[in-house]
């Protein structure tokens, strides 16, 4: 019978030497889904169980689901792991999981004197947090000393292939498959995993891990003082990990106690650190949220975020997270590059701290953190992607001299997203679903045009006050529906045009969609959906621009009257159809 919290594959070890079966053949007999070849490969083998290796492991062994599943990685879905995307009918599923979660899916660490009393290989050996035995008070083991593969990899070519050709008696035994360069002779590893060396750590250290442990098994976890459901906890964990792994210092490991007093951990801390500044490919962000490589490095980011997660109040914590965002705001930044915290968005229970922590990123967004919270309260939903050019010229326009009127009002538009609580410019430009591109060319050089930033948030109050005395527009609302307009109908213009012996041609209904969409969503003209590249392959892009300009100088009052109706016809139904039929 399975242990308590016993890993799946550590059960079928165990449950084939009673067989007298190779493991690869117990999983075969107990009918678990697998893929054959030169190794038998269970599918999502000790991570979750497909229906059919559900169905057949119930019938064959007599096993409850409930049992079953408890052996899986799955079993910590919702708390330690998030197992909401993998779907086991669907093999390439699991792949972001595989990137994204802290979790050992090929490997597992063990502790040597554990596996000295019993050789049953605990579930939590396989998380990513698994750095130290609470009982032994012992570091984890990564990585056998004989075949220098990760312990319980089994195959190295087919990591978690099982083999088929002999029976593994003993588990307490290595039983990894070497490359063949690397063999001396056919056969398993037979390093006794209990002869590992280990590495003692401190009680503080032990206890940490316990009460890690009982959160990934659904106790309610602490943050800064504060009691919250054990996913958010461990958000918050690899949040705190991120940061940490950004602004960390030698000082920082060498006034840790827990570190300071065990071999090798702030070695690996900071091994991790070298390894990553030398890397020229990769997403900081994706790097710094990584799984912790090995036991020692878990334990070290335990250990240098616990003043975090286990302070006795939110004073407390907030004071570290306040030194660590100093210390990530004076990291040289590459041009073009913004604050190196704002990928790593923090989870509800810090939010709050970090951003009091968070020095302003310029003197305007600066001085906007000092106001008071406006009267005026807006969404992104309300914003369109330029302001009203009245709006502009009577509030904004002063503050930025020099400046292009369409850029001028991006940026006031922009800034109505801040005001609206934004946390920087690009979150505003994403809350009012603007290009990124333009966003960031206004926003990194016209900021730096206002000369008085207290008097510039005043104004943009007033534009916001504006907007809302006139009723606000769900300029989002509009943008979808217009989406598909690439082309006014022939039947709509004709009637009007015809009369001041106009002809419609395409050219003329395409530049017709581009007033329209501009008119309703307060967009920039050049994102119109009429004017994508595709539906003008002989023409450039100046030419299209010279065309709107002399659609503009000609359209006469009877046009402008008669696509103002359509294009509120459009609002009150369904949005027109693609191709601009009518």
């Amino acid at each position: 019978m399975p242990q308590p919290s016993e890993a799946f594959a550590s059960w079928l070890t165990r449950a084939s030497a009673g067989w007298g079966l190779s493991p690869g053949h117990a999983a075969q007999a107990i009918g678990l889904e697998c893929r054959t070849g030169s190794v038998v490969q269970p599918r999502f083998f000790g991570i979750m169980l497909t229906r059919g290796s559900l169905a057949g492991a119930e019938a064959a062994t007599g096993l409850d689901a409930g049992t079953l599943h408890a052996m899986q990685l799955a079993r910590y879905h919702g708390t330690a792991l998030d197992f909401s995307g993998p779907d086991p009918a669907v093999n390439v599923s699991l792949a972001p999981a595989v990137r994204r979660e802290w979790a050992q899916f090929t490997s597992s660490r063990v502790c040597p004197r554990c596996l000295a009393d019993r050789p049953v290989w605990p579930l939590w050996w396989r998380l990513g947090v698994a750095a130290v035995c609470p009982k032994h008070r012992v570091l984890l083991v990564d990585k056998c000393r004989r075949c220098g593969q990760r312990v319980g990899r089994g195959h190295a070519g087919h990591p978690r292939g099982l083999i088929t050709r002999q029976v593994v008696t003993d588990p307490g035994r290595c039983g990894n498959r070497r490359p063949a360069a690397r063999r001396r002779k056919a056969g398993l590893c037979e390093q006794r995993l209990a002869t590992l060396p280990t590495v003692p750590v401190p009680d503080a250290l032990a206890g940490l891990q316990q009460r890690i442990l009982a959160v990934a098994d659904g106790a309610g976890g602490q943050v800064a003082g504060e009691t919250v459901e054990p996913a958010e906890f461990f958000a918050a964990l690899r949040f705190t990990t991120a940061v940490i792994r950004l602004v960390a210092s030698a000082d920082d490991l060498a006034s840790c106690s827990d570190l300071s007093e065990s071999e090798g951990l702030a070695e690996s801390f900071l091994a991790d650190l070298w390894v990553r500044e030398q890397a020229r490919r990769g997403g900081a962000g994706t790097q710094l949220r990584a799984s912790p490589a090995s036991a020692a490095h878990a334990a070290s980011v335990l250990a240098l975020s616990a003043p975090v997660l286990f302070a006795d109040d939110r004073e407390a914590a907030g004071q570290v997270l306040a030194d660590w965002t100093r210390r990530a705001a004076s990291l040289r930044r590459d041009p073009g590059k913004s604050d190196p915290l704002r990928p790593l968005s923090p989870p509800a229970c810090l939010d709050a701290l970090v951003r009091a922590a968070q020095p302003p990123s310029s003197r305007v967004a600066g001085a906007l953190a000092l106001r008071p919270a406006p009267a005026v309260r807006i969404t992104g939903r309300h914003l369109p992607h330029l302001v009203d050019a009245g709006d502009y010229s009577d509030l904004i326009a002063s503050h930025l001299p020099g400046t292009a009127q369409a850029s001028g009002r991006r940026l006031a538009a922009l800034a109505l997203a801040r005001l609206a609580g934004a946390a920087s410019w690009q979150r505003a430009a994403g809350d009012v679903d603007m290009s990124p591109l333009p966003a960031a060319r206004v926003a990194n050089t016209l900021v730096q045009r206002i000369s008085d930033p207290q008097a510039f948030w005043s104004d943009i109050e007033r534009l916001a006050a504006r907007l809302q005395a006139r009723g606000l527009v769900d300029y989002a609302d509009r943008r979808a529906m217009l989406e598909p307009l690439t082309a006014v109908p022939h039947a709509v213009l004709y009637p009007v045009c015809r009369p001041l012996e106009h002809d419609v041609t395409l050219q003329r209904r395409r530049h017709a969609a581009a007033w329209v969409w501009q008119h309703f969503t307060g967009g920039d003209v050049r994102e119109a959906p009429a004017y994508a590249p595709q539906l003008w392959p002989q023409a450039g892009t100046a030419s299209v621009r010279e065309g709107w300009r002399r659609f503009t100088a000609w359209i006469p009052a009877p046009v402008t009257a008669c696509l103002t109706v359509f294009g509120h016809s459009l609002l009150d139904h369904d949005a027109p159809d693609a191709t601009g039929g009518a």
